[in-house]
């Protein structure tokens, strides 16, 4: 039975352990907390996994929650304009549902059944002076610990992949309780000085919404270091609302946050390192999740990445059979990986920047044209169709000229699929 190490009990390192430990592998996790502190600790992420990463779970028997985990059945899109509505507007079903659990409430579940099936756990804190020693043990050590400069000399910048040295968005999450139910699944807003997402979640309270402000660093809303507790938090929330998303000026007003931990602030920058390091022993280790790969989570890739890591690392394991876990072997796992996270990292450091004109018009024309909102919104949930596409502007510019004709509109009324929304004006939906 080969023995296979891994730092770090997070999304990518519980679904690699628990899988290699389905199949017979003899997996220790280092975990820096135990479960029950896990969960009755402070909020530490945000997250809403599609249909990919959520198939994952349900492969490996982890899907504790789907039966009160809320559906995430839509997307909705504004963007703001002059006045109080916004310029764009449009609403599209996702073919298949996402979801959204708050990681105290897995972590903690999935640490209980990564014992259960017989995994050693060991709670501590591992640094990078002691990882030689934890490498002795094992055939393979696996570093996912999570995002931070901890791990920096180990794994250094790849600065090909890597177009940012400074957080781009300063980030502000809150969970809240209240009349929000009428907000139709994942709902994202756009403005010049950052955006907002609102998302059903299932919490260690029960079903919560969530709901994140992304600044522009140095612009208004920027505005998070110096809020001290969920109340300056919430009221700051309010502001953003009225100032820079009016139409959802009063989405926060019969809302209240649900507990004092229930808030986050912080700025993360993106980077893709390289995934192999060697300890002063010359023994090589390899990066996983956002040890190896950090987005800043205005994109919503980081959890759904993380179960793509999973997956990858785990097949490359089992199709390694008994030859060693050399240094060869780990590029190889780090590109299986990188095939699609590479597509996910291009999507979500473009939606970073300000949006070029082609990314504008295909906003617009979504409007109009349910099939171009469809496929915008399936980008979170695969981000492989982006680069051929929005990430390129005369691709991106003949496609709308091909859908945004009159010939989209059939004889016999709109292209299948497209239906009016109560309420709505003139934002279609697609299911």
């Amino acid at each position: 039975m080969r023995r296979i190490g891994i730092v770090g009990a997070g999304q990518a390192g519980l679904v690699l352990a628990i899988g290699l430990r389905q199949r017979g592998y003899d997996v220790t996790v280092f975990a820096e907390r135990p479960a029950g502190e896990v969960r009755a600790g402070r909020l530490i992420s945000n997250q809403c996994l599609f249909a990919p990463a959520l198939q994952r779970e349900r492969e490996l028997g982890i899907n504790f929650w789907d039966a009160e985990a809320p559906p995430v059945r839509e997307i909705s899109f504004a963007a703001a304009g002059e006045g109080t509505e916004p310029s764009m507007a449009w609403r599209v079903g996702l073919d298949r549902p996402a979801q959204s659990v708050d990681q105290r409430v897995k972590v903690s579940d999935w640490l209980a059944e990564f014992e259960r099936l017989g995994g050693d756990l060991r709670v501590r804190r591992v640094t990078p002076a002691e990882l030689d020693e934890c490498a002795r043990e094992f055939e393979l050590l696996v570093v996912a610990a999570g995002r931070g400069p901890q791990f920096d000399a180990l794994f250094p910048r790849d600065d090909e992949r890597s177009p940012y040295r400074e957080p781009q968005r300063a980030i502000g999450i809150l969970y809240v309780t209240g009349t929000l139910d009428a907000v139709p699944g994942l709902t994202f807003g756009m403005s010049p000085v950052g955006e907002c997402f609102l998302l059903p979640v299932l919490s260690v309270h029960g079903p919560v919404h969530g709901i994140g402000f992304f600044g522009v660093p140095g612009g208004p809303m920027d505005v998070w270091d110096d809020v001290a507790d969920v109340e300056q938090h919430y009221e700051t929330a309010r502001k953003l609302l009225r100032a820079h998303y009016p139409w959802q000026a009063t989405l926060l007003d019969d809302a209240r946050p649900v507990a004092p931990t229930e808030l986050l602030h912080g700025r993360i920058t993106p980077v893709v390192r390289d995934p192999v390091g060697t300890l002063p022993s010359g023994t090589k280790v390899l990066a996983m999740g956002d040890t190896a790969v950090t987005n800043d989570p205005v994109g919503g890739q980081g959890a759904n990445m993380a179960a793509r890591a999973a997956r990858a690392y785990q097949e490359a394991i089992v199709d390694r059979g008994d030859r060693p876990f050399d240094e060869e072997f780990m590029h190889d796992a780090f590109a299986l990986y990188w095939h699609h996270a590479r597509h996910a990292t291009r999507f979500n450091n473009d939606l970073l920047a300000p949006p070029p004109e082609h990314v504008l018009a295909t906003l617009d024309t979504a409007q109009r044209v349910p099939e171009v909102a469809h496929r915008f919104a399936h980008l979170f949930e695969n981000p492989a169709d982006y680069e051929d596409w929005l990430g390129n502007p005369e691709a991106a510019m003949r496609y709308l000229r091909e859908v945004d004709r009159p010939a989209n509109v059939q004889p016999n009324g709109p292209r299948s699929g497209a239906q009016s929304v109560p309420g709505a004006g003139t934002a279609p939906v697609v299911k």
